[in-house]
């Protein structure tokens, strides 16, 4: 280049190049560079455009950010729905535990009432009075006994029990969505057989859902299927979902 030409003819001549000197023959080439480049039809970079490396580096980054971005989403929408269950959890132990006070109390009431039942039996007072004492005290057992079995049955209603869960078809992963958990992470089917055909296969697990009606759907290889075999709803948004009802 011509640059390179008269540095080297200023280097043979004796004359020894400045500092700035350099530096602006540096520059005047990377310029000449650039302009050589730009003419070329064929260069990614011409006229400042970003390459064809640099962009698909550019769309993968994009669609990173993006996955990414969801997964984030997701993993914040499940969060809340877990701080949601914790609440639910400590509000039922506080019942509990109230519940139990009340009982304790009621035993304590019902010792009495035994001891006084007993001592009318035993020194025998009046026929009447004892008999009063024992019905009162046949009361209130029954009473604690209902008390008891309504609070047990409240408590089962929050305990989760297994659902076998099936899905047949051409998949290689399988998802059971649903307002279970607020649409946010779901329950993963495992592939249990395979049917006869050599494609189809039969997708299975046990999820653990507390009693109760839920809207649930499949999501199989990333798109949403329904169970052909199960009761459907359209809510709110038009959507179709089906019904799982858990007893």
């Amino acid at each position: 280049m011509a640059e390179a030409r008269t540095a080297g003819e200023a280097s043979s001549s004796g004359r020894s190049l400045s500092a700035k000197d350099k530096l602006a023959l540096l520059d005047k080439a990377k310029d000449r560079r650039l302009e050589v480049l730009s003419k070329d039809a064929s260069n990614p970079y011409k006229a400042g455009a970003p390459g064809i490396v640099d962009v698909r580096l550019y769309q993968a980054a994009v669609e990173s950010q993006k996955r990414m971005s969801t997964k984030l989403a997701e993993a914040t929408a499940h969060a809340a729905f877990l701080e949601r269950r914790i609440e639910d959890a400590n509000k039922d132990l506080q019942d509990a535990a109230e519940f139990l006070k009340k009982v304790a109390m009621e035993f304590g009431s019902t010792q009495r009432l035994v001891e006084s039942a007993s001592a009318a039996v035993r020194f025998g007072t009046e026929r009447a009075d004892a008999v009063a004492r024992l019905e009162r005290l046949g009361g209130r057992l029954e009473e604690l006994e209902e008390a008891v079995q309504a609070q047990r049955a409240a408590f089962a209603r929050r305990v989760p029990v297994l659902v076998p869960v099936a899905w047949v078809g051409v998949a290689s992963e399988v998802l059971l969505m649903g307002d279970f958990d607020g649409w946010t992470r779901g329950f993963e089917l495992s592939a249990g057989s395979i049917d006869s055909d050599g494609v189809i296969r039969t997708f299975e697990a046990s999820v653990p859902l507390r009693p109760g009606r839920y809207t649930v759907k499949f999501r199989v290889d990333g798109g949403w299927r329904l169970a052909s075999d199960w009761p459907t709803m359209v809510d709110e948004l038009g959507e179709t979902n089906n019904i799982l009802i858990v007893k």
